[in-house]
């Protein structure tokens, strides 16, 4: 309790000098201004925002009249010599009478943002803005599209890199040690905790390149203003999003980072295994090299996504972007590692009824270090980050981002209570040595509702990073 209190007072000091940030394209004034009523016909109109923006088409800033008809005299355009200006000229004349500016832009953090004012020409008063075939159309970022993509992105990358760490932080430490145990049964887990691993690398990483498919579909679909399933059918406007835009070529990169993982275990699986004629005695672990390797991949990747987030935008980049990497890694790690947990105590047992419970005991024990710290590194690399998103502790409650805040702190609040009852078991049984089937399976149940909480966690996050944070 001093522990938790102690990081509730950091959080608090924190909090309290923080400085504003701005994470997303903000519009900081336009010609004409929002509502303005003028006596003649502008010549353009010019939207000026706080960040470098991108239009991804040219109808993407548009000016439509009371009945919707288009008054513009050329394709809107972003300023070469200052990419937070975007423009497009009017038609001469225009008469009197209310006009829509429509837009949608693209931020330095890839971050889709549209937009909607009225101005008028003449004495009369302002209408309703037209709003039918607006820019605006297509699947929010917070949309149940938007969130399940980066729902899954996380889930797949942040699986790999948990799996990396488990095999040599938990696994192969437990086996420098060999426990007390009949050879058939040692052998027994060794090739079950090899073929766990390999199976969960497959699926994790062919999932990890489908879900940035995924992604770079639902984005297309926001940024072309269309449903998710004409953009599938859209293979030149994905192609559009894929080779135009910085977030587009960040999945480039992305897949490319990942396919050379997929390579990497690809050659170590064959290494590991060997071949039909001389098959390889199983390990808890081999190939150090080209799994360190898979994980600088990985890491990469995860880099790649914090360096178009909310984190490039905001005071001191490269510390934002650092603190993001960390944050990602060091949850992975844990949740993957709760998940991997789970898996040990309930299969070791059964696969080796003698020495599977003391294996079980010293993973239990060695992942609860593991975690401890994995946890420690989440909480000071999200407090730095929560910092250089929010410039005052109301935001926390006034805003939406804010608030996302506030119920990752809700669902962390019973997950410590278990993590905390866990340890006190890991105390017990490092007084036992060999722990009993009850024991385990009460862990078991245990390490399942954490894991559980967990994921609601990387759930609200995915919502979280397409918010506007609160400082904006």
């Amino acid at each position: 309790m001093r522990r938790l209190l102690v990081a509730a007072a950091v959080l608090a000091a924190l909090l309290v000098p923080a400085q504003a940030a701005l994470g997303h394209a903000v519009l900081q004034s336009s010609t004409p201004a929002a509502g303005a009523k003028l006596a003649v016909s502008p010549d353009r109109v010019s939207l000026t925002f706080n960040e470098p923006v991108q239009l991804l088409q040219s109808q993407d800033l548009e000016v439509v009249d009371r009945d919707g008809a288009g008054v513009t005299s050329a394709p809107a355009r972003v300023r070469r010599d200052d990419a937070k200006v975007a423009e497009v000229p009017l038609r001469p004349g225009l008469a009197e009478g209310t006009y829509t500016v429509r837009w949608k832009v693209i931020g330095a953090d890839s971050h889709v943002i549209p937009g909607i004012f009225v101005f008028g020409v003449g004495p009369g008063e302002l209408e309703e803005p037209f709003l039918a075939g607006s820019v605006a159309s297509g699947p929010s970022e917070t949309s149940p599209w938007g969130v399940s993509a980066r729902f899954l992105e996380i889930v797949g990358l942040g699986g790999l890199i948990g799996l990396l760490a488990f095999r040599w932080l938990v696994w192969r430490a437990v086996w420098r040690r060999p426990p007390s145990m009949p050879r058939g049964e040692r052998e027994a887990l060794l090739a079950w905790g090899r073929d766990a691993f390999w199976v969960g690398f497959g699926v994790l990483a062919v999932g990890a390149m489908l879900a940035e498919g995924y992604l770079l579909v639902v984005h297309s679909a926001s940024a072309l203003g269309t449903s998710v399933w004409d953009a599938v059918r859209d293979a030149a406007g994905v192609g559009q999003v894929l080779g135009d835009t910085r977030f587009g070529s960040l999945v480039q990169l992305r897949g490319a980072l990942l396919f050379a993982v997929f390579a990497l275990g690809a050659v170590q699986f064959l290494r590991e295994y060997g071949s039909a004629g001389h098959p390889r005695p199983p390990a808890a672990a081999a190939g150090l090299l080209p799994s360190a390797l898979m994980g600088a991949l990985l890491l990469s990747v995860v880099g790649g996504i914090a360096a178009q987030g909310h984190a490039s935008v905001a005071p001191l980049p490269a510390l934002q972007i650092g603190a993001q990497l960390v944050h990602i890694a060091a949850v992975a790690v844990w949740i993957a590692g709760l998940a991997l947990l789970g898996v040990t105590l309930w299969r070791a047992p059964r696969i080796a009824p003698r020495g599977g419970p003391e294996v079980a005991g010293r993973v239990l024990a060695r992942f609860s270090r593991v975690a401890l710290a994995a946890v420690a590194i989440a909480v000071v690399t999200g407090v730095v980050r929560s910092v250089a998103e929010l410039s005052d502790p109301a935001e926390l409650w006034e805003t939406a981002y804010g608030r996302s805040i506030v119920y990752k702190l809700l669902l962390l609040a019973p997950i410590v209570a278990l993590a905390l009852y866990n340890r006190r078991v890991v105390a017990a049984l490092r007084r036992v040595g060999r722990p009993n089937r009850p024991t385990l399976a009460l862990v078991w149940r245990t390490a399942g509702a954490e894991l559980a909480l967990s994921l609601g966690i990387v759930l609200v996050a995915s919502l979280l990073v397409a918010q506007v944070p609160g400082a904006a």
